[in-house]
């Protein structure tokens, strides 16, 4: 029997550092269910769920089955000389009123299950895990009744690292960004870095889905302030988010929390028209060469008719 034991209450877009694990230091979902994957499903309808994009699915096409308890588990895994266990991932969800979510684990202590409640979880979250802790799973129950169009449930990767075993590869100062032409110019610098390999730039539109879009070379070791840039060319005409991976030599990451750059384009307004001599005309009254004026004060010289 699987027992929710805390409602989730937690903080979005975590920093924090990982080490290397005895797994792989991040579950993707690409290919649940395949020869050397970490995840499997156990229960519930094979064919509606699975994994794409790094998304572990409860619904790949369509909507989730009513009447259902879907369950996947990872790997067994040996935390035991681990200082303290961190899991990060992040949640996208629509479920009905009724309809569970949870996140579990199976402590080799008791031999008992004790998780989560992500039912109302949607972003990025960090969450500490026992280190007696062997197996993972992910459940959804769709007991509940009523129409099932539109509701679906999505983990985007899952981290774990042990966040007392090693210093912070690096102390960031800042990461900014701002928006110039038709591009967004992104910074950051950093105070300090040990054995610091490379750093990689993630790229999202909703915060929740994120993509790779380079990777700068880090300095290695480092006591003085260095800085570092990026460009994106031709960002969405949307709010674009950027997120920070720093990478180690060692398999260390670290992750900070995202910054946003709003590229909406907005269509500027005439507030109001002068005459060539400077006087203020009426546009619905006047034909002929005139100024109009915009709302930032920039001009443009246009012909009325």
């Amino acid at each position: 029997m699987k027992n929710l034991i805390l409602i989730i209450t937690l903080i979005m877009h975590i920093s924090c550092a990982k080490t290397q694990t005895p797994f792989p230091k991040n579950w993707d979902f690409n290919s649940i269910g395949q020869a050397g994957d970490d995840w499997k499903q156990v229960l519930g309808p094979i064919g509606n769920t699975g994994s794409h994009g790094g998304l572990m699915c409860f619904n790949v096409s369509g909507n989730y089955i009513d009447d259902q308890y879907y369950s996947f588990e990872s790997d067994t895994v040996d935390l035991q000389l681990w200082t303290e266990v961190e899991m990060v991932f992040t949640v996208q969800q629509n479920l009905r009123n009724g309809d569970i979510l949870g996140l579990y684990y199976l402590d080799a202590t008791t031999m008992t299950w004790s998780g989560w409640d992500l039912s109302d979880a949607n972003g990025t979250y960090i969450l500490s895990v026992p280190t007696t802790a062997i197996l993972f799973s992910v459940d959804l129950d769709t007991y509940a009744n009523g129409n099932v169009n539109g509701k679906y449930a999505h983990i985007d990767y899952i981290y774990l690292g042990d966040p007392g075993a090693t210093a912070l590869p690096i102390t960031l100062l800042d990461f900014n960004g701002h928006a110039h032409d038709n591009s967004n110019h992104l910074n950051w610098s950093t105070a300090s870095e040990a054995n610091s390999d490379y750093f990689e730039v993630e790229h999202s539109l909703d915060a929740y889905e994120w993509t790779s879009i380079g990777k700068v070379p880090a300095a290695g070791n480092s006591n003085m302030t260095l800085g570092y840039s990026m460009i994106h060319e031709s960002p969405r005409n949307a709010i674009n988010y950027y997120r920070l991976v720093q990478y180690d030599w060692d398999g260390v990451f670290e992750m900070f929390d995202p910054i946003a750059i709003d590229n909406t384009r907005r269509e500027k307004r005439i507030v109001r028209y002068v005459s060539l001599s400077g006087k203020e005309v009426d546009p619905k009254s006047t034909i002929g060469l005139v100024i109009g004026i915009y709302e930032d004060g920039t001009t443009t010289k246009m012909y009325l008719r």
